[in-house]
């Protein structure tokens, strides 16, 4: 929660954090006449130009404490891995006072999304809260909307954390078509709807969980005459990988749910922001569970596009799910470009590990947007190869396409190739595998506690804005 105060004469007991980088920054602490022991303290903090924190208790009446936060660091992203070791510590309640209008965003940033908990399930909450002392009426403007996105970031962790049993593709799609959006319009389909169109991969992902699948396709449509790009993201609300059943990491399963997420609330942060394109985005909603009606290895499935698909692997879902859905909006929609956006493997993680997404591409452009976000931003991408070469090893000696491909071990690669064979119209293609950024399996970093991060809602929402 964020609460912007505008006189320092609210203030009554709070936990106050000042960033400071000069002497001449403390007179924003004038109010608080502090003894000349801590300010020589602070002065001390200056001159050893190391970044550093230090917290005072003051017991009066405006703060019980005070945290100083030094740091000379520009370079925004090591700002903020600074940042974040010193705000993990603070308590649940602060109140900011920043030193100048340069660093207002980053500190709020700092303050929501390092400290996140989720909380949903715990009979006894933190409720982490933010208070900021902003009078400039332009600075609440944009703190305001800065918040708004820091919230739909929160919403794609959320969605992620939130298990099976409580979110299936029929509760996430009533999510969707519940929003109140102002200029995106929803369509769902049912499971009915998806087997009267002929998605016979969706269909067979789906099929063997009482939870039937969904699709979702979300449009906001600026101006006919403007570019269009397709999004594609898929929600796989369990992964126990059907016939071929996973034989570890089962408990981790729910996380295959979050790339759908990410992408809702993309949507709903670009909803109301002014845009140079339309975006058409798809949501593949499915659970993959193991029964009866499971499809089978060596199942050959006929795609939305028509293309036949011989099932060498059902752990192997995502990409079936998403086929269908990348055919079906090619089909039905004038694009331009197409995105996929998922984790197909987990192998990124041994060539990017847990700070950088992969981009693959045969849109450098559009990619080049991306890479250049990189350079000063917090979420980061970096580039795999992906050419013709890897689309033509997806090919079947038995029918179109294999679902797996083995043999040529660039795993994220290889998924990206397998979606490209369902690009109908020649459209320009793009595909990200976020897996362990979107789920940071190994120690907080900056803004990303441990676990789910919504990566992905603030720099693909950045860059569509850019286009």
């Amino acid at each position: 929660m964020l609460k912007i105060i505008e006189k320092t004469t609210s203030l009554k007991s709070e936990h106050l954090i000042f960033f400071i980088q000069k002497k001449k920054d403390l007179e924003k602490l004038s109010f608080l006449k502090l003894d000349t022991k801590i300010t020589k303290k602070i002065h001390k903090l200056i001159a050893d130009k190391k970044s550093s924190s230090q917290t005072f208790f003051l017991w009066n009446t405006k703060a019980e404490s005070l945290t100083i936060v030094f740091s000379l660091e520009n370079h925004n992203r090591k700002l903020i891995e600074f940042l974040s070791q010193s705000f993990s510590a603070l308590p649940s309640e602060i109140t900011i006072i920043p030193n100048s209008e340069k660093n207002i965003l980053t500190l709020l940033d700092v303050s929501v999304l390092a400290r996140y908990k989720f909380e949903k399930y715990k009979t006894k909450k933190k409720n982490i809260k933010t208070k900021m002392v902003i009078s400039d009426k332009k600075l609440k403007s944009e703190i305001k909307s800065r918040y708004k996105t820091l919230e739909n970031i929160i919403l794609a962790r959320e969605l992620w954390e939130t298990p099976a049993c409580d979110l299936t593709p029929e509760a996430f799609a009533n999510i969707v078509k519940q929003t109140k959006f102002k200029n995106t319009k929803i369509k769902v389909f049912s499971d009915k709807d998806i087997i009267k169109k002929k998605m016979w991969l969706i269909h067979a992902v789906g099929k063997g969980s009482i939870n039937k699948p969904r699709m979702v396709v979300l449009e906001r449509i600026v101006d006919k005459k403007l570019p269009t790009i397709g999004i594609v993201w898929k929600w796989i609300v369990f992964d126990t990988g059907w016939l071929d059943i996973k034989t570890k990491m089962m408990y981790e399963m729910k996380d295959d749910m979050c790339w759908a997420g990410t992408l809702f609330a993309t949507m709903k942060e670009l909803d109301d922001k002014k845009l140079g394109v339309n975006i058409v985005a798809c949501l593949c909603l499915a659970e993959n569970s193991v029964s009866g009606e499971s499809y089978r290895p060596s199942d050959i499935i006929t795609s939305y596009s028509g293309q036949t698909v011989n099932i060498v692997n059902t752990d192997a879902e995502g990409r079936l799910v998403m086929a269908d859905g990348i055919s079906y909006i090619s089909k039905n929609y004038k694009l331009d470009k197409i995105m996929t956006i998922a984790t197909l493997t987990w192998v990124a993680l041994f060539a990017m590990g847990y700070r950088y997404a992969a981009i693959m591409w045969n849109d450098k452009k559009f990619m080049n947007k991306f890479l250049s976000y990189s350079e000063q931003n917090f979420e980061m991408y970096n580039r795999l190869p992906f050419d013709e070469y890897y689309v033509e090893k997806t090919k079947s000696s038995i029918a179109d396409i294999d679902n797996l491909t083995s043999g040529i071990y660039a795993g994220s690669t290889m998924w990206g190739a397998f979606l490209y064979n369902f690009v109908m119209n020649g459209e320009k293609y793009t595909h990200l595998d976020i897996a362990w950024v979107a789920n940071n399996g190994y120690e907080p970093y900056g803004l990303y506690p441990k676990g789910t991060t919504g990566f992905g809602v603030d720099s693909i929402s950045s860059i569509l804005q850019s286009i």
